[in-house]
């Protein structure tokens, strides 16, 4: 049975056990570090395509997601944290109310470089991001204004584990 598959058994089991108002439905993302996701607001579980690789992962996450859920259904938004609403539905459903996963994920990556140039002394500053807009920047070295230069996405990734 692939993962896929078990995740709808287990949503169907706990849905029987545990209605919500709406059935939600699960959706497969490529999340690098949250195991998973609940949108009460579209009824959807994301679960992650890239951390998730045994039932037991799979079970563990969907109860934690189906959690956050049944709290609102029950509580309304307000419910919608890891606060003592969502503590109860865990217990409800029978799991630890636990935060977080302890899965291995890769160390974040750096994706793309952002350049910007001086205007006064025409120094090149790289960055990770860009800086925020709406606000007026400049170089620490001359106090000239920075202008956005260039984008560059880095291709070399290394693989997922």
């Amino acid at each position: 049975m692939s993962l896929a598959d078990y995740a709808a058994q287990v949503l169907d089991e706990i849905f029987r056990s545990h209605p919500v108002r709406h059935k939600p439905t699960i959706a497969w993302r490529p999340y690098r570090v949250a195991a998973g996701k609940a949108y009460f607001q579209t009824h959807l579980i994301g679960l992650s395509s890239k951390l998730l690789d045994s039932e037991a992962k799979v079970r563990d996450t969907l109860v934690h997601e189906y959690a956050h859920l049944l709290a609102v259904d029950r509580h309304g938004r307000r419910a919608a944290n890891h606060g003592p609403y969502w503590q109860q539905a865990m217990r409800d459903l029978g799991a630890v109310p636990e935060r977080t996963h302890s899965y291995e994920v890769a160390p974040p990556v750096q994706s793309k470089i952002v350049t910007y140039g001086c205007l006064a002394c025409g120094a090149q500053i790289n960055r990770k991001r860009r800086l925020p807009h709406g606000k007026l920047f400049v170089h620490a070295g001359c106090g000239g204004s920075l202008k956005l230069v260039e984008e560059r996405r880095i291709m070399n990734r290394p693989p997922m584990p």
